[in-house]
C-alpha cells in the first residue's frame, strides 16, 4: 500500500524511453543505476525488491529508489516526501515531462510553494517510520 507519484509525459504516444531514463541517471552525479533495492530490519532480516532499470538517488537526506516502468514510460516513487517531490519535478523538467499523482493531480513548482494544498506538509502525518517501509 502507499501512494505513487509518477514522472511521465501526458501524450501517450511520447512515453519516456528506457534510453532517456538511463541517460538521465548517468548525467546526474547523485544517481546510480540499480536492478534491485534492499533494506535491512533491526533483527538481521533483509527485504529486497526488484527494480529493473531503476535509479537510486543518493541524496543528503537518504537513498531513494526510483522505479522505471518501460511498458508505460513512467518513473515512479512510492510515498515521496516534499524534498523527493522537488527532485522529481527537476527530473520531469529535464525529461520534458510532468509529475502526476495516482488521482491525476499535477505536482509542480507552484504546488511546492502552496503548503495548504500539500498534504505531505501536515504535522499530523509525521511518523517515525521510513517512507518506503510501507510494511511496518
Amino acid at each position: 500500500m502507499g501512494y505513487d507519484l509518477n514522472i511521465l509525459r501526458e501524450e501517450e504516444e511520447n512515453n519516456i524511453s528506457k534510453e532517456e531514463w538511463i541517460k538521465y541517471i548517468e548525467s546526474d552525479i547523485e544517481f546510480k543505476r540499480i536492478e534491485e533495492f534492499s533494506t535491512s530490519f533491526g533483527n538481521d532480516e533483509t527485504h529486497t525488491v526488484s527494480t529493473p532499470n531503476g535509479g537510486l538517488w543518493m541524496s543528503k537526506k537518504g537513498e531513494v529508489p526510483f522505479t522505471f516502468y518501460e511498458k508505460y514510460g513512467e518513473i515512479t516513487v512510492k510515498n515521496p516526501e516534499p524534498w523527493i517531490i522537488e527532485k522529481m519535478i527537476i527530473i520531469a523538467n529535464k525529461l520534458d515531462a510532468v509529475v502526476k499523482g495516482e488521482e491525476g493531480e499535477i505536482y509542480d513548482e507552484e504546488y511546492l510553494k502552496d503548503s495548504f494544498s500539500n498534504p505531505f506538509e501536515s504535522e499530523n502525518l509525521k511518523t517515525e517510520k521510513i517512507w518506503w517501509q510501507f510494511w511496518k
